[in-house]
């Protein structure tokens, strides 16, 4: 699969792979409940998310921030082709066909709870989940990060969406409650 550096002077490709960004996404979410084991929001797109069509990036960390406190465990698939797993709001659908659609990149569980918390303040219905690659850390075995992110061969784009787990209830106030933002290493 063509990555796109082989344009490029032996420099320019090393300067374009040693970057680094951090992407905002804040995806539509229920503003109201959505229950254990409902699709929390569609496939939402983290643009630029590779540095060339069909590239491919490292996803090193992952920050959630979460505007109303909720501190939903939610299991995260992201894929190369942005495909619903059901409908919002309720039990997802997902089957042999849809999976292969998506080209599903990878999953992991988001637990609130998880030693992997790093900072977690609740002032003012506001909570902030941080994870990285847990270098050396004892737990490191049960990390998902770093994470490959592989564009369509057209697209400089992946998809993600969640799927609220573990006895979790969402109650978001608005629409725009909950902010991820992808470290990035291209």
């Amino acid at each position: 699969m063509a990555n796109g550096i082989h344009k490029y002077t032996v420099q320019e490709a090393t300067n374009k792979t040693a970057q680094r960004k951090s992407i905002r996404v804040t995806p539509t979410v229920v503003a109201g409940q959505t229950d254990d084991g409902d699709v929390m929001f569609n496939a939402t797109e983290i643009p630029n998310a590779v540095l060339t069509n069909g590239g491919c990036s490292r996803l090193e960390g992952l920050t959630i921030i979460d505007k109303d406190g909720e501190q939903v465990d939610m299991e995260i698939i992201f894929m190369q082709v942005q495909t619903n797993f059901g409908t919002v709001n309720s039990a997802p659908d997902i089957t042999d066909s849809n999976l292969q659609a998506a080209k599903v990149l990878g999953s992991f569980s988001i637990d609130w709870t998880d030693v992997h918390v790093t900072f977690s303040q609740d002032a003012n219905n506001a909570s902030i989940w941080s994870a990285a690659s847990f270098l050396g850390a004892a737990n490191a075995i049960s990390s998902p990060l770093p994470m490959f992110l592989q564009a369509a061969d057209d697209s400089t784009s992946v998809f993600f969406t969640a799927i609220v787990a573990d006895s979790s209830n969402a109650d978001y106030a608005a629409v725009d409650d909950l902010e991820f933002v992808f470290h990035v290493e291209y």
